[in-house]
């Protein structure tokens, strides 16, 4: 087997009326292999991922180009359609950038990006930047434009809002080439100060701290930068500094604000005695929705949290789709519309597994296979192998049928041969550019970096408090099997929205079939299925995570469940 550390991602799931259910991962990029439509660009790493709208996504990589030049750059598609790349590091009058940061950010029209630079009129090198498309937005050794006789030290993590207002985190300093004196978040063309050092933030008694920890890199502005979220250390007691700050206030949740050391209100779902600890993602949108995951200095088991408009949704030890969270989250983002995603571990049979969960349901699994060849259908041997250390993640806002993509990295493993993960024409429009005759080779390589675009179709899942499991009758979809877990028997609903040919089959996390619970033709309507927990040949299954497939004559959708014995 070989394990392919990038291949990007994008989830689609079914959101307007209900709940989100993952489906199919379909690999779009894959590191070895060369760019739809951009055939002389090979990946050689992955670094990050961007959404812009419902259509647009985008990621910055690291490339092997013509002449075996090394080559950073930024590749997907704005506003939909065929991707290409958008910009790469190049030389320009006054600079040569030599290599990007991976961070960075998608307009309508081009990308912020964080190059590091040479000045070609004396060759000083390693200079830090932001730039806007060719547009210098601040360079390390310049002057500071807000403050006479500072400069620029560095610039860093570079955001940029969906019309192209770049924004960053940077520091200042009072001598050209000195040390950073003064950190802050910086907006607009010309890196004018939104947080800085000694400044006042409403809410807060003292101001921020004047040094290089004054704003995390933990910041998030919304697409179109009304509103911005950040992490902000003031100038207090080193047990009760770090704040989490929206459009220049103090949040609040429960009615008291979001500093390190104050009480987690039990009203928005604190422990008794409970206090922050820290803080990590953050998210807001144009609508003023916020996100906020960190740790209490609650019980160690309980203390990691998600937080949605100042109250907890999920903390570690909560059961999704019957499987408790554990450990720390992994990396958490706030789509525009409202819909969010966390990459967070939970304990299935088999033990601690990484999970990707999109509006409280898991969509996606350590252990599951992918589709490889862009027909979403999951190919045999293929398996999701790690979300450690997940890097990036990015949720798009809904199309006109509601659902949303979510793009992240991801390890994969699979098979000794078959169609490039480039070639995958789901979301990637026209995928024109790459040999048909080329394959993945099987083996063991070591792969620096790592991605994935998961891609699911998912259903509108209405549930009724009462009767848990019922899906409406008026359209294709798939509810969550009652009860789950379960052991050894349990029942799985499913709707039609005609007449159709229907295939109901339960599979094991490496893509083989269990067992076929319906083959053949249905009637309209509510359709329920009992299982035994039995494969083909009557056999009692081993504990552990199973997934169920609809197939239609239009339509794929699965979920997860657990058997426990």
């Amino acid at each position: 087997m070989r394990t392919l550390r990038p291949f990007l991602i994008a989830a689609l799931a079914l959101l307007t009326a209900g709940l989100a259910h993952g489906q199919v991962a379909t690999v779009l990029v894959t590191e070895g292999a060369p760019l739809p439509n951009a055939p002389d660009y090979t990946v050689s790493s992955l670094s990050n991922t961007d959404v812009n709208g419902a259509e647009g996504w985008s990621f910055v990589a690291t490339t092997t180009a013509a002449g075996g030049l090394t080559i950073s750059l930024a590749y997907g598609t704005p506003l939909g359609g065929a991707p290409a790349v958008l910009r790469t590091e190049a030389t320009y009058p006054e600079y040569e950038q030599t290599a990007w940061e991976a961070f960075y950010g998608m307009s309508d029209t081009d990308v912020a990006y964080s190059p590091t630079c040479t000045r070609l009129a004396d060759g000083e090198t390693g200079l830090d930047s932001v730039w806007y498309g060719d547009a210098i937005v601040a360079m390390e050794e310049t002057p500071y434009p807000h403050q006479d006789g500072w400069w620029w030290r560095f610039a860093s993590r570079p955001g940029v809002t969906r019309d192209g207002v770049p924004y960053f985190v940077g520091g200042i300093t009072d001598s050209q080439g000195g040390a950073t004196l003064v950190r802050g978040l910086f907006y607009g063309p010309d890196g004018a100060p939104v947080i800085i050092g000694g400044m006042n933030i409403i809410g807060l008694p003292d101001p921020v701290i004047t040094n290089t920890s004054a704003v995390s890199f933990d910041f998030r502005f919304s697409a179109y930068g009304s509103h911005s979220i950040a992490e902000v250390d003031t100038d207090t007691d080193a047990n009760f500094n770090s704040h989490v700050v929206i459009d220049g206030a103090v949040a609040l949740a429960g009615g008291l604000p979001l500093s390190e050391g104050g009480a987690v209100p039990e009203s928005i779902g604190g422990l008794p005695g409970e206090v922050w600890d820290n803080w990590d993602y953050m998210g807001v949108t144009e609508s003023g929705q916020w996100l906020v995951t960190g740790d209490t200095a609650g019980p160690t088991d309980q203390d990691e949290f998600l937080m949605l408009d100042g109250q907890i949704i999920l903390r570690e030890g909560d059961l999704v789709d019957g499987m408790a969270l554990t450990g720390a989250i992994e990396r958490a983002y706030l789509g525009e519309d409202g819909d969010w995603a966390v990459a967070w571990d939970v304990m299935a049979p088999e033990g601690a597994v990484d999970a990707l969960i999109l509006n409280g349901q898991v969509v996606l699994m350590q252990g599951m296979p992918v589709d490889i060849d862009g027909d979403m259908v999951p190919e045999v041997g293929t398996m999701i192998t790690d979300f450690t250390g997940l890097a990036a993640m990015a949720v798009s806002d809904r199309d006109p049928y509601g659902r949303v993509r979510v793009l992240f990295l991801a390890d994969v493993e699979v098979p000794g041969a078959g169609r490039p993960s480039s070639n995958a024409p789901a979301l990637a429009g026209d995928a024109a550019g790459v040999d048909e005759d080329e394959v993945v080779e099987g083996g063991s390589r070591e792969v620096v970096g790592f991605g994935l675009m998961y891609t699911s179709e998912a259903t509108v899942a209405i549930e009724d408090p009462e009767q848990p499991g019922d899906v409406p009758a008026a359209a294709v979809a798939l509810a969550q099997n009652v009860p789950n877990p379960f052991n050894p028997l349990t029942k799985i609903a499913f709707s039609l929205a005609r007449t159709d040919r229907v295939s109901l089959a339960v599979y094991d996390l490496q893509g083989r079939l269990v067992r076929t619970l319906v083959d053949g033709v249905r009637p309209a309507g509510r359709q329920e299925i009992t299982w035994n927990g039995t494969d083909a040949a009557g056999q009692r299954l081993a504990s552990g995570t199973y997934v169920y497939r609809l197939r239609t004559s239009d339509r794929l959708l699965s979920r997860t469940m657990t058997l426990v014995k």
